[in-house]
């Protein structure tokens, strides 16, 4: 009995250890085969990589697309991509050297041993990085440098979203963007990366004069001192050790935080800033050395070159550009039109056409690319105009700098000329048919110039640690900063542990009254704007410092000297509420319901399991009955409430209410002409609330406005049905080649009504609601009458004007695609936004 005793234990115990040698080999070979995507793959395939889209090496996705298929490498997708071109794509990595046999090797040892998880193996735990040890970093690394090289020594730091637990991919991401962005945003000649000065490399060291921001610019300033300006968290740390580093840079902020500077310097005005570009392309030609004029008329087809088509990713419509040589490469200029008829007819005016803005796309010194949008006058613009080129996406507006950085990735976008083949089969044109011609290009010269741009872009890209191609990380890494902050990443910023600023904010009654309590809830958030406006508050009442205020809260460099706030800082005062209504001007009669339908109480399937995130699931909501306007509310009706209700004129709506452009197309209070019956744009959602409170009626909430919106159908992704059909809504409408025809608001109830007899509840217009924007509010909604961001409707509509939250707009627009006017799809937007494609209906409850 002993000796089986003994065997027993002599069995269990080689058992497991040849149980832990196969562990141990499966979690070897899984840490190699990691470390080669991680070496060759992450930057274009990682979670925020350029290519993400189309492949994700994250272990989860792999086995669950079947990617890889866990021990069968000859079966996975992958693996043979690895090994040559599929019917599924190209070789892998794209446009660069295979893997060597060694690493393929061991990806196929990896898949044979049943794809083991990386992410499973436990890592080395974090060591949380106080802001004295991250003080420290700098000022070691300051030291090493020469007492004349540190004036002009700057820092960026990741260390708070090292500390909040941010992913490797995801840090990897942020170091890759700041060397792009800097170096976009650089006169230098050369590429130069900043470079991490401690192991975790979440601390970057950069040398002004490497990107020429040591000049002072217009007297204002150097970059830099521009950057310090805009940042709007800044401290004056309670450190002897800071204090040193401020005295020997020369600098109040020797250092930002990197994520900010990605968002904020990649969009003016900070763009504008940095690259110190002037305020009209005239001036900015004058300093490029670039004579348009000069060009088009002495040297066509040697110093500028010229093509046009009816084709354009971004355009509405006809799209001329102009290539011109430049001291640092090439100077393109496109011309946007907004019709196609007459002057704005390319094909029948080649040389002597009428524009209405344009594209500027240059070469900096060191290969790399700057944008400037302009009017047709060639004024600097911060975004173009929705009527003349937008992105397509769900928000539509092109803004210079990250939009324009987003659709280059790879340089200059490839185009075919369409005018030059015209122009030769036309005998006697009205224009000058030999000076057009030599303008003109032929094809194999203009592409031998593309490809020399691109080449050179690629180059400048590649050296700054970029990606060639895909989607723009920069991008991504924007709405990553601009989203929601949770306990862990707004403790991070104040150098504090999650647990930690919990207590604190548990402690202080001034932290509780600034919305901070909402961090202990479970997955409690707080908004980026919110947590902004409250920084100055926490950093004195914790005593982390003496917090500097920025220039202006926007981030404009309006330049004024940094002041100081001690502990006394007072939380962000709310505007005045402005009136809405006034008994001396009586509202709308209420026997308006002939343009009113009744839409009645009963369940409707709302939701998408195949759309985004936040469209899941589908699930059944009870709605009361409710009257809805059957059309959107029109520029005529929208003039009666302005004419009743001064306050919310054009020229006289409080800045807090809206972004800029309000009533943009008016001119003062009147509307254009014949536009009438059109549905009302640039408006904000305040503008749309006090609207519908004068008219007696109120906005939708967004389960309202689905039911009504889906006219009784269920499940269906149109009013009409599943099939996207442009003669039953005004929505972006794409040839079968792809070019886009005219697209603009057009009356209301020009098209078929639906099931309940509304109007263009898809297109036309984006329609604001009355709910707050919570993107997973679906899962954990009341099924009876539900609405985020409140119990009640009274509660949302009383005090509107100092609601801040971002809200709800539904149905697409003119300026949509067929996706985005899906019944089902979901846009959020600040509620002071106003463009082009925003406008809004009302409703009325059945029961008071």
């Amino acid at each position: 009995m002993k000796r089986l005793k003994r065997l027993n234990a002599i069995v269990c115990l080689l058992f497991f250890i040849s149980s832990y040698q196969i562990t141990n080999a499966q979690q070897n070979v899984a840490q190699q085969a990691y470390a080669i995507f991680e070496a060759q793959c992450i930057d274009c395939h990682g979670e925020f990589g350029s290519y993400a889209d189309a492949l994700v090496i994250q272990h989860k996705t792999l086995i669950e697309t079947r990617t890889v298929i866990p021990g069968k490498p000859d079966a996975s997708e992958l693996y043979m991509r690895l090994l040559g071109d599929t019917d599924k794509g190209s070789q892998m990595p794209l446009g660069q050297e295979p893997l060597d046999s060694d690493a393929i090797t061991t990806i196929r040892r990896w898949i044979e041993a049943g794809a083991p998880d990386w992410e499973a193996i436990s890592k080395p735990k974090r060591l949380f990085i106080t802001t004295e040890a991250m003080l420290k970093t700098i000022h070691t690394h300051l030291t090493s440098l020469s007492d004349f090289d540190r004036t002009y020594a700057r820092y960026f730091t990741l260390t708070h979203l090292y500390n909040a637990g941010a992913r490797d991919n995801n840090l990897r991401a942020y170091r890759n963007a700041l060397s792009k962005l800097v170096n976009s945003l650089s006169w230098g000649k050369r590429v130069k990366k900043p470079t991490p000065i401690d192991p975790e490399a979440t601390i970057f060291y950069i040398d002004l004069r490497d990107y020429q921001w040591d000049y002072e610019l217009d007297n204002k300033g150097d970059p830099w001192y521009k950057i310090q300006q805009a940042y709007p968290y800044s401290i004056n740390f309670t450190s002897s050790t800071y204090n040193t580093l401020c005295r020997e840079t020369d600098c109040d902020v020797p250092f930002v935080r990197a994520d900010w500077f990605i968002a904020t310097a990649s969009i003016p005005p900070l763009y504008y800033d940095i690259l110190d570009l002037p305020k009209t392309d005239r001036e900015l030609e004058a300093r490029l050395e670039v004579n348009v004029g000069g060009n088009i008329k002495n040297a066509p087809g040697r110093r500028v070159w010229r093509a046009g088509f009816n084709e354009s990713g971004v355009s509405r419509n006809n799209r001329v550009v102009e290539r011109h040589e430049s001291q640092h490469g090439a100077y393109w200029k496109s011309y946007d039109f907004k019709g196609n008829s007459g002057k704005q007819n390319i094909f029948t005016n080649p040389l002597d056409f009428t524009h209405d803005g344009g594209e500027i796309i240059f070469n900096l010194p060191n290969g790399l690319q700057a944008y400037y949008l302009t009017t047709a006058s060639g004024t600097r613009l911060d975004a173009a105009p929705v009527d003349i080129v937008s992105t397509g996406e769900r928000d539509p507006i092109v803004r210079n700098g990250i939009s324009c950085m987003g659709c280059h990735t790879e340089g200059i976008k490839t185009f075919k000329d369409q005018v030059r083949p015209v122009i030769v089969q036309i005998p006697n044109p009205t224009y000058d048919k030999a000076q057009a011609l030599r303008l003109y290009a032929e094809k194999s010269k203009m592409d031998s110039l593309i490809r020399e741009d691109i080449a050179r872009y690629r180059h400048a890209l590649e050296a700054a640690g970029g990606v060639f191609g895909g989607s723009e990380p920069i991008q991504q890494l924007v709405k990553q900063f601009e989203g929601p902050l949770d306990a862990e990443y707004a403790a991070a910023e104040v150098g504090l542990k999650g647990a930690d600023f919990l207590q604190k904010i548990r402690e202080y009654n001034i932290l509780q009254n600034a919305g901070l309590m909402v961090l202990g809830v479970p997955k409690g958030s707080v908004k980026r704007d919110a947590w902004t406006s409250q920084f100055g508050t926490v950093v004195s009442t914790l005593n982390i410092g003496k917090y500097s205020t920025p220039a202006t809260s926007s981030g404009h460099s309006t330049l004024r000297p940094r002041t100081e706030q001690n502990i006394t800082v007072q939380p962000t005062t709310v505007p005045k509420r402005v009136e809405t209504t006034t008994r001396r001007t009586p509202s709308p009669s209420r026997t308006t319901y002939s343009d009113m339908v009744l839409i009645p109480a009963g369940n409707f399937l709302m939701g998408s399991n195949s759309g985004g995130s936040d469209e899941k699931p589908v699930h059944t909501v009870y709605v009361d009955a409710f009257y809805m306007d059957k059309y959107e509310v029109t520029n005529a009706q929208y003039k009666k409430f302005v004419d009743a209700n001064p306050q919310w004129q054009k020229h006289r709506i409080p800045r807090v209410y809206y972004s800029g452009d309000y009533l943009k197309t008016w001119n003062g209070n009147n509307y254009p002409n014949g536009k009438g019956n059109h549905p009302v744009t640039h408006v904000s959602w305040y503008a749309a609330m006090a609207y519908t409170q004068w008219a007696g009626k109120r906005l939708p909430t967004e389960a309202e406005w689905e039911k009504a919106a889906r006219g009784g159908l269920i499940s269906k992704l149109y009013p009409w049905g599943n099939t996207p059909d442009s003669s039953k809504a005004n929505y972006l409408k794409l040839s079968n080649r792809g070019s886009i025809e005219d697209a603009l608001t057009t009356k209301v109830g020009n098209y078929p009504t639906n099931g309940y007899g509304l109007f263009d509840m898809s297109g036309n217009v984006y329609e604001w609601c009355l709910d707050v924007y919570v993107a997973h509010f679906y899962p954990s909604s009341p099924r009876r009458n539900p609405i985020a961001g409140s119990n009640s409707i009274g509660e949302l509509i009383n005090g509107f004007t100092n609601n801040k939250k971002s809200r709800v707009l539904r149905g697409g627009s003119w300026a949509s695609s067929y996706q985005s006017v899906r019944v089902h799809m979901r846009r959020v937007a600040d509620p002071r936004v106003v463009n082009g494609v925003y406008g809004f209906r009302c409703v009325k409850s059945v029961k008071p």
